[in-house]
């Protein structure tokens, strides 16, 4: 017997890992990275891990009511105001509140790590003389005293500001009393003021998630909504292979888990269930037309250079999808290829590792292929919020 000793940074690394999963997170092949990349493009500042708009007050204000505190106080501060706020939030029958779920127990991702980097490109959070992002530990040490406030390296940070830009008022229930997730008139008007000013990857030209606030009006019903397609401007061609690239994504998630339920089943000896295989029919007769149509080099520039191998992944399953054929057999080099970037977690690999790894899974409750959604939901919340402000 021994004791295996795990640090918290290590533990909240799993526990992201596990989260991760129950929200339908999965990555195997790599498609992640289109997600990401199309995402960062049309909605800057965002996150999955976002629910409601008025965290964007939230957190700044926890920080100001913190001000005089640095360290270990201020974070165990910080920590305890977001667990109380979570269930105060609770209490008003609010059914997104982070934390909620575990409460009383604290969040392992709590609303100011969640919507911290959304602060910073949503100019609420001021930069750093250098331009980088203020830490939590910085804002903390800013508010407490400006002139000595220094960075993680002990230099001091010079700038006199505070961290935040100057905010609305609390409301009057911030302290004490019911306290909600919708967004006040004068919220939503200093959100929709920062949020209507966000450029594409740092460049001049507005993202679409700018000229979507700017709209004024709730979010529209989809994506490809043709209120989308009408107000995305140059990013109207690259709105189109974002769809493609997602429908493809899904028929090339399907494959995977295809080709795993056959291996399962051929290799291992094991039962299986064929809902997989049922469900790349599926996917292929409902997304296969869009996805290919995808323009691979387009869509390179658009969101940069993909890794070769999930350049391959690309080619290699629309060819497959123009060749009509209903077994992905052909495709398993190339998928066990591009999975191999997980190393002993890849589950294709004819290796003990890759055996074991299929051990672990089970068909019946492996979620079944999707396309990529690029954070849509959080952007619909969020413009609903806007839209909704009272």
């Amino acid at each position: 017997m021994g004791w295996t000793y795990l640090s918290r940074e290590a533990l909240a690394r799993a526990k992201a890992q596990m989260d991760e999963e129950s929200m339908g997170v999965r990555d195997e092949i790599g498609f992640l990275t289109i997600h990401q990349g199309y995402a960062d493009r049309f909605f800057p500042g965002t996150s999955v891990l976002h629910t409601r708009a008025r965290y964007a007050m939230f957190v700044p204000w926890l920080f100001e009511d913190l001000a005089g505190l640095t360290g270990p106080a201020a974070v165990r501060a910080l920590r305890e105001r977001e667990r109380e706020l979570a269930g105060r939030l609770k209490d008003a029958r609010e059914s997104q509140v982070i934390g909620g779920r575990v409460y009383p127990e604290p969040s392992s991702q709590p609303p100011s790590t969640v919507y911290w980097n959304a602060l910073a490109v949503w100019g609420i959070l001021r930069p750093r003389p250098d331009r980088r992002t203020i830490s939590r530990a910085q804002a903390h040490r800013l508010l407490n005293s400006a002139g000595a406030a220094t960075d993680d390296d002990g230099q001091p940070l010079l700038s006199l500001e505070p961290p935040f830009a100057p905010l609305p008022e609390q409301p009057d229930s911030w302290h004490s009393g019911s306290i909600t997730l919708q967004l006040t008139t004068a919220e939503a008007m200093f959100l929709r003021e920062r949020l209507a000013q966000l450029r594409r990857n740092g460049g001049h030209e507005l993202s679409l998630l700018a000229r979507l606030v700017r709209t004024e009006v709730a979010a529209p019903s989809a994506m490809w909504a043709d209120e989308t397609r009408a107000v995305a401007g140059s990013d109207q061609a690259p709105l189109v292979r974002a769809q493609q690239a997602a429908s493809l994504a899904a028929v090339g998630r399907a494959v995977y888990d295809a080709l795993l339920e056959h291996i399962v089943e051929a290799d291992d000896k094991r039962e299986s269930t064929i809902r997989h295989r049922i469900h790349l029919a599926a996917i292929v007769e409902e997304h296969g037309s869009v996805a290919a149509k995808l323009d691979v080099d387009a869509l390179e520039a658009d969101i940069g250079v993909l890794s070769s191998r999930m350049r391959t992944v690309l080619i290699a399953t629309k060819a497959w999808i123009a060749s009509r054929s209903e077994n992905p057999g052909a495709l398993f080099d190339v998928y066990a290829a591009a999975e191999a970037r997980k190393g002993p977690r890849a589950r294709l690999a004819p290796t003990p590792n890759g055996r074991a790894r299929r051990l672990e899974w089970s068909s019946d409750e492996h979620g079944l292929a999707e396309p990529l959604h690029y954070r849509w939901e959080q952007v619909s919340t969020l413009l609903n919020d806007l839209a909704n402000a009272k």
